[in-house]
């Protein structure tokens, strides 16, 4: 689904629904979108080098501090963002970090002002690169976006992960051995902890098509799933569904691709 599309359609819900419940797939695009000054805002990854190709530096993850108007639309946003390591990767990484941040700079169908700042979602969730590893790197952009008129602004979710390898986006159906029995095998697992969590006793769980698990990221537990919600929790919730729980349908060697 392309950004236009998406806020077109998030324009009118947004006005009339007090729940948003938009996924932004992991990006796999280019984006010739623009820079600005880079933060010194520490993430929670380890640098590492990834690869025998990889430059002399290892890979560093930062948050870059963009802003701006495009149009009608007044942006600022802190993209995860990475330094060091293989041209390729890093490269495709923050590419598609900024092509996320892209989707939402354009105009909307009704021609309405918008204004995107930076997102959070329940225990001060923000923008960060979440993994640097030898198989994969990894982050997620999380953006507040409002819509004048709308009754209140809603928060969007976007994830990145790319092969430290091949430069290549990592799918959600990249991760299975049996596509179908791997996405019936990760609902199954998210109802089980969304059953647990009181907050999400009246949410709807996802079904299992891709476009709906589209938003995650790998963690040493396991895969972190970002749920659409009811506007009052945040729009997204974070659910980590835990490794042994789809041990058995996961391809040969993923989940050490995920987790070194």
């Amino acid at each position: 689904m392309t950004g236009s599309t998406v806020i077109r359609r998030l324009v009118s819900a947004a006005a009339i629904v007090s729940m948003v419940g938009v996924g932004a797939a992991c990006n796999s695009r280019d984006s010739d979108g623009g820079t600005g000054p880079e933060q010194t805002t520490a993430t929670d990854a380890t640098p590492t080098t990834t690869s025998p190709t990889a430059e002399a530096t290892p890979f560093t993850g930062f948050l870059e501090t963009v802003d701006g108007t495009k149009g009608i639309v007044t942006y600022k946003a802190e993209l995860p963002q990475l330094k060091g390591g293989a041209t390729a990767v890093r490269d495709k990484f923050n590419a598609s970090v900024h092509a996320a941040l892209d989707d939402y700079l354009k105009p909307t169908e009704d021609n309405l002002p918008v204004t995107v700042a930076p997102g959070a979602l329940p225990e001060e969730e923000r923008s960060r690169v979440s993994h640097i590893g030898s198989g994969v790197v990894a982050g997620v952009l999380l953006l507040n976006i409002y819509v004048e008129h709308a009754a209140h602004p809603f928060n969007t979710v976007s994830t990145t992960v790319i092969d430290a390898h091949t430069a290549a986006p990592v799918m959600i159906t990249d991760l299975f051995a049996d596509q179908k029995a791997g996405l019936d095998t990760v609902v199954q697992a998210i109802k089980a902890e969304m059953a647990g969590e009181d907050k999400l006793a009246d949410q709807a769980p996802p079904e299992p098509v891709a476009d709906q698990l589209a938003n995650w990221l790998p963690d040493n537990d396991g895969l972190v799933f970002y749920l659409p919600v009811a506007h009052v929790l945040g729009d997204y919730y974070p659910v980590t569904v835990e490794w042994d729980a789809i041990a058995g349908v996961l391809a040969p060697g993923v989940r050490e691709k995920l987790t070194q």
